[in-house]
């Protein structure tokens, strides 16, 4: 149980120390949603700059629900998770043609949207309409688990359950919107994971952990899955000053974004003979034999992957809407994820 006075006290500090964020000027639904889609697993500083380009040129729900998915993902491209962008996206389109174009006010109403989870929807709906509701995100449980001294795994969903239970008690009827994100702010700013500062945080005297001397093993989380460890072979194909780029295709890997023609690796199979698989895909010959540039890594959610990448001419014409020859200028206007922003800069540099 927290003690009495706490959301007085957070709101007080919150009124103090907020930052000013772009999403919190002008606040509405629809920018609500977009930040929090946002800053799911991003930290705030990468996101501010996506923010403000993304709104700017989708300013509102029916802006982005009339864009082509293209668009939308190259003002996501870096950002990463780009199944946020096309739930973003469908989102949208489904608000604008099936809900009169304003978002639904409740939880229940806005689960039923594309992409919007429990958290998502506690956050819109307190921060946009008001309700007493309590959106809790990595930040938040941590901040409960430290107050409450829970030493269970807050990542196991009954312990997360049991620490929103326990924080929907104290959320105001007044200000709830304010009281939702204070309590992330008091996460990202005290309540931080390594070294919380104690000594600033003005919830200290209701903190269980910090008088039992716990807060460095508070929270708990289970032990994390190893990634799984994947082998790849990309061939940078060029033309006429042109490269090929190819567009993922949808549930895979950076489904949407626009890579090299890639192949993961067989068991027991040469980077060569993969990228060789590659090319043949797509209907391409080799012109001469492969070149490598080098190898790239990069650590998604759930994979870590190490790219070999060749370069190659090949001869053959592609006829696919997902495949398309580009020339630098015309980089930008692709969605691109950093994994196929480091496979162009790796044959840029050579």
């Amino acid at each position: 149980m927290i003690g009495p006075g706490f959301a007085r006290a957070l709101l007080a500090w919150y009124d103090r120390n907020k930052r000013d964020l772009p999403w919190r000027r002008g606040p509405n639904a629809y920018r609500t949603l977009v930040s929090e889609l946002m800053l799911q697993q991003t930290a705030v500083a990468t996101v501010v700059p996506y923010f403000e380009r993304f709104t700017t040129r989708f300013p509102t729900m029916q802006a982005l629900a009339a864009a082509r998915e293209d668009e939308v993902l190259a003002l996501w491209s870096g950002l990463g998770y780009y199944s946020r962008a096309r739930h973003l996206h469908r989102t949208a389109q489904v608000v604008v043609g099936e809900l009169g174009g304003e978002l639904p006010a409740n939880e229940d109403d806005l689960l039923r949207l594309p992409g919007v989870g429990a958290y998502t929807a506690a956050a819109v709906a307190a921060i946009a309409f008001s309700k007493r509701t309590l959106p809790v995100d990595g930040n938040v449980a941590r901040v409960l688990a430290r107050i409450l001294g829970e030493h269970r795994p807050i990542d196991r969903p009954a312990v997360r359950a049991e620490l929103r239970q326990q924080g929907q008690a104290c959320v105001p009827t007044r200000r709830p919107g304010d009281f939702a994100q204070a309590m992330m702010e008091l996460g990202a700013l005290c309540c931080v994971p390594r070294e919380p500062r104690c000594l600033e945080c003005p919830m200290a005297r209701f903190c269980r952990s910090r008088a039992d001397g716990t807060t460095a093993t508070i929270p708990v989380r289970a032990k994390r899955i190893a990634k799984r460890r994947i082998h790849m072979a990309c061939v940078a194909v060029e033309r006429r000053g042109c490269l090929l780029l190819v567009r993922r295709p949808p549930k895979t890997l950076l489904a949407g974004t626009w890579v090299f023609p890639l192949q993961e690796m067989r068991t027991g199979e040469t980077a060569v003979d993969a990228a060789r698989r590659a090319l043949a895909s797509l209907g391409l010959r080799l012109e001469g034999g492969l070149v490598p540039a080098g190898d790239l890594r990069h650590i998604f959610t759930h994979r870590d992957v190490t790219a070999s990448v060749f370069r190659a001419r090949a001869r053959g014409e592609v006829e696919s809407a997902d495949a398309r020859w580009v020339r630098s200028d015309e980089l930008a206007l692709l969605p691109l994820s950093s994994f196929g922003r480091k496979m162009i800069d790796l044959v840029s540099r050579r």
